[in-house]
């Protein structure tokens, strides 16, 4: 391979980027890689910080953008000046265990035929956090969301074992960097969530695999900046995602039979917070609030661009 870069994407990371960046000091010269750091329009100085505690490191550089470009313009706009074969997309939530940066890119070369690979992610208490996923058209929605059906879908497959992939979680993301290119990078219509299944499909239309890699391994402390962002409406943010999926890759009335898919869902969910307050004080799932904002995002907010 001819080198390799870890893009850090980072918007007030302060919590959360130093470590990370701590973690690939030792990690990123053991796989003969660099790290560039992209912020993107930190207001909280964590850009300064950690300039300022590894800016004399080789393996460390930092760009900025003046404004926030969201995940997919961000990552477009690092990866754009990289010349290195692999890239490897990182969000700062995360941590890389001893070693898992160069198996991620050894599996990544293992595989031929792969554009991308992901590590086995964990919760912060080690525990899995599972990271393969279907194709988010309706029916393998409702195989995902329904119990009775819940194990047959990908989330459920093993992770212990090298295998393919529809889909894998973005935290950490091992990438082709010609084949990103050919697929024309992130849809910047994205601006939280569901970039990276975009682009996995696009890969997989080309012909390209994805790979998990479970011998990497990287602890994913989810949602650090999201919760900042969207504060508890961080979950309603993936329905305008998916639903410029569909609209993207579906097939005509896929977008209408996810908005009745997860109304149904979320009716369900109410008539149990109504049969069960304390299930709805402990679950804000199950609380008429959260349901009411739900059915108002569905059906509502009919532009799925940008998360809007």
């Amino acid at each position: 391979m001819r080198g390799i870069c870890v893009v850090a994407l980072n918007w007030n990371g302060r919590e959360v980027l130093p470590g990370m960046l701590r973690s690939l000091s030792t990690e990123a010269p053991a796989a003969g890689a660099r790290v560039l750091l992209f912020d993107n329009g930190s207001t909280d100085g964590s850009d300064r910080e950690a300039e300022e505690a590894f800016g004399g490191c080789p393996w460390f550089s930092i760009e900025r953008s003046a404004v926030n470009l969201g995940f997919a313009g961000g990552a477009n706009a690092a990866i754009a000046g990289i010349s290195e074969d692999i890239t490897v997309l990182a969000n700062t939530d995360t941590v890389f265990l001893p070693g898992s940066l160069k198996a991620l890119c050894e599996g990544l070369e293992r595989h031929p035929g792969a554009a991308a690979a992901g590590p086995r992610l964990l919760w912060p208490d080690g525990s899995l956090q599972r990271s393969l996923r279907d194709f988010p058209f309706p029916g393998r929605l409702v195989r995902e969301h329904l119990p009775l059906l819940r194990r047959s879908s990908s989330r459920w497959d093993d992770h212990e074992t090298e295998r393919r992939a529809e889909w894998l979680v973005g935290a950490v993301l091992a990438l082709r960097t010609g084949v990103f290119r050919q697929a024309g990078g992130f849809d910047e219509d994205y601006f939280f969530y569901h970039e990276e299944t975009d682009l996995q499909y696009r890969f997989h239309r080309m012909g390209w695999e994805v790979w998990l890699v479970p011998s990497s391994r990287v602890v994913h402390f989810e949602g650090a900046a999201a919760a900042k962002l969207y504060g508890r409406d961080t979950r309603l943010r993936y329905i305008p995602a998916k639903l410029r999926f569909l609209e993207k890759h579906g097939s005509r009335g896929s977008r209408t039979a996810f908005r009745v898919l997860m109304s149904a869902l979320a009716l369900g969910r109410l008539a149990v917070g109504l049969m069960s307050p304390a299930r709805a004080a402990s679950d804000a799932c199950f609380s008429r609030s959260y349901c009411r904002r739900v059915l108002s995002t569905l059906w509502l907010n009919r532009d799925s661009r940008k998360g809007r």
